[in-house]
């Protein structure tokens, strides 16, 4: 495991850890956006307004005449011109104090719920985007990450384990912003430390800090990942969580933006794959028992496939202790199993050596098994048998070392923090550059504007769409509504030469 060098952290539990990160306060200068006025050139095919009619090439008064009564003559007389008082207009000089003079400038202050902080200009708003965003001309960002500054203190040489999420991801963020004070994006950044603990949330909520965000990074545990969800739902925030795949976080709520794909998106991906670039004659679920619930997905997201509502459920193979002889479902015809198990690692592995015994004779070319991303972790599966067996797994990250982005980014976090990146670095850097960078864009309802923008990152790509639910009272699917913002794109990995390789 790469280690972190022992520098030390400071005690207080509203200060950001001392390595490899300090408390940023970052102001930059905004990108200001110009607006243009766009002129069209005469329509010389629409008709002249200069012609005439006969009935109007016929002499008119200058003025309209009218009769009047001349009480000098006692006869009727034919005048051009009123005859009768005008009003006359009363001009009276407002004063510029309360309405102010009307000029070209059209923005104005921006009333944030909390002042800025001391020492910043205040926001103002530029202008007004879709679905109400409002485009400001800076951004409050939070940090609110699980860097258990409390179990840290300064007499201990080692930092906690569990800190070290924190701090790779963060140091990561640190190099995103570096990059977006080149591009005079303006931000105003805050740390602060969630400790893991629902009570020090509740100040960090509470605080003066958070109120003046519109973007929330984090948390970690999936409870203190409600319990901001909670709080910045129908407020001009969004919070987005980097790590939690869990469903029923939060719900029909617009300002949470889920950047882990769930375990029912990882199936779906997985089976989708199997589907377009296996070619097999048969797709079998596989299931220990106990856990048949899982293979629902795998049966509503074919149905999705084929656009066929009434089509034949795939087979499914329940295994109740050893593992079958599988060479009935091998014999003279391609089979992919689906094998949706992610904490039963002898029965992955038993699996595994069964198929491959079915298979060896024909190299494998019969057969695919897909699995989850805790597969690559596992120790007790045989390399031979994966490879063999045609395994692919899916994965929210994959880091191709092979990659020029990646390596040069590996490249300079050693040279910044003497230490080698973890996965979490290269999320904290994609999450960083792709949200603010969204948010300066759009404004501060930018997640409408997600599913808009893909993009492909250093460890994963996103592909962003809005979750939609239908509330229990609800009588028909129109009266659906959104829940979440969810990313759903998966990589899917192959086992090749002794490693996994992205196909996807």
């Amino acid at each position: 495991m790469t280690s972190v060098p022992s520098r030390r952290l400071p005690s207080s539990g509203s200060n950001p850890p001392a390595f490899p990160l300090g408390l940023l306060a970052v102001l930059l200068t905004l990108l200001s956006v110009s607006s243009c006025e766009l002129f069209r050139p005469v329509d010389s095919t629409r008709p002249s307004t200069t012609d005439r009619t006969d009935r109007e090439k016929e002499d008119l008064d200058p003025v309209q005449s009218r009769r009047v009564f001349d009480p000098e003559t006692g006869t009727y007389v034919t005048v051009n011109a009123p005859t009768i008082p005008m009003d006359t207009v009363q001009w009276t000089e407002v004063t510029t104090g309360e309405n102010g003079p009307i000029t070209a400038d059209t923005s104005f202050v921006y009333v944030a719920p909390i002042p800025a902080a001391p020492g910043l200009p205040p926001v103002r708003q530029t202008g007004t985007g879709r679905n109400g965003s409002r485009l400001l001309t800076g951004y409050g960002v939070d940090f609110v990450l699980p860097f258990l500054t409390d179990r840290n203190r300064g007499e201990q040489e080692q930092i906690d384990p569990n800190s070290l999420w924190a701090l790779h991801f963060y140091s990561g963020a640190e190099m995103a912003l570096d990059e977006l004070r080149t591009e005079s994006i303006s931000f105003d950044v805050r740390v602060q430390d969630s400790r893991a603990s629902v009570s020090k949330l509740d100040a960090v909520i509470g605080s003066d800090a958070f109120q003046r965000s519109q973007l929330i990074i984090g948390p970690y545990v999936k409870e203190q990942v409600t319990q901001v969800a909670e709080a910045v739902r129908g407020l001009e925030k969004v919070l987005i969580s980097p790590y939690s795949a869990a469903t029923g976080i939060t719900e029909s709520n617009t300002n949470y933006i889920q950047v882990n794909p769930t375990l029912e998106t990882h199936l779906r991906s997985l089976l989708g794959h199997a589907f377009r670039t296996q070619g097999a004659d048969r797709i079998v679920l596989v299931a220990p028992a106990g856990e048949r619930q899982r293979l629902a997905y795998f049966q509503d997201e074919y149905k999705l496939l084929t656009g066929d509502d009434q089509v034949e459920p795939l087979e499914e193979l329940i295994i109740s202790g050893a593992v079958p002889d599988l060479s009935q479902y091998l014999r003279g015809r391609r089979t992919v199993f689906m094998v949706p198990v992610y904490a039963d690692e002898a029965f992955v592995s038993n699996f595994l050596r069964q198929a491959y015994q079915n298979t060896v004779s024909e190299r494998g070319d019969n057969v695919a098994i897909y699995g989850l991303p805790q597969w690559a972790g596992f120790e007790r599966l045989n390399g031979d048998f994966i490879e063999g067996t045609n395994v692919h797994i899916s994965s929210s990250v994959f880091l191709d070392p092979l990659d020029p982005g990646v390596r040069q980014f590996r490249r300079e976090f050693y040279d910044r923090f003497a230490t080698l990146p973890r996965d979490e670095a290269y999320i904290g850097y994609d999450i960083t550059r792709y949200f603010l960078k969204m948010a300066a864009r759009y404004g501060t309802r930018f997640q409408f504007e997600l599913e808009r923008n893909p993009e492909d990152l250093l460890h994963t790509s996103f592909r962003f769409a809005p979750v939609a639910v239908v509330p229990a009272s609800a009588t028909d699917l129109e009266e659906a509504v959104i829940d979440r913002f969810e990313n759903k794109f998966v990589n899917i990995l192959r086992y090749s030469d002794y490693a996994y390789r992205r196909v996807n």
